[in-house]
């Protein structure tokens, strides 16, 4: 009995929801298939999706001209002296 007539034959025994997720995982995995297939070809494929930072307009300017914002400390002088601009205009 080859696999094909074997998960046909299990198929016959088993509830109609247990088909339904069968069949939702075999369409998963051949929608995989297809997708590897359209890209195995030797060609690695770009991403044609932006990322987050891309999508909401790249590195905001302000913060690339302040310095080392990575440092705690700075962070909080820059986002103290923002709130202070901002309260006194």
């Amino acid at each position: 009995m080859t696999a094909r007539e074997q998960l046909i034959q299990e198929i016959d025994r088993v509830s109609d929801s247990l088909v339904e997720e069968v069949l939702d995982f075999l369409l998963f995995i051949k929608a995989r298939q297809d997708q590897k297939n359209s890209t195995s070809d030797g060609e690695k494929s770009q991403p044609s999706e932006q990322s987050i930072l891309e999508r909401m307009g790249g590195i905001p300017q302000h913060l690339l001209c302040v310095g080392n914002l990575s440092d705690r400390d700075v962070k909080r002088a820059v986002i103290a002296s923002r709130i202070q601009q901002s309260h006194y205009f």
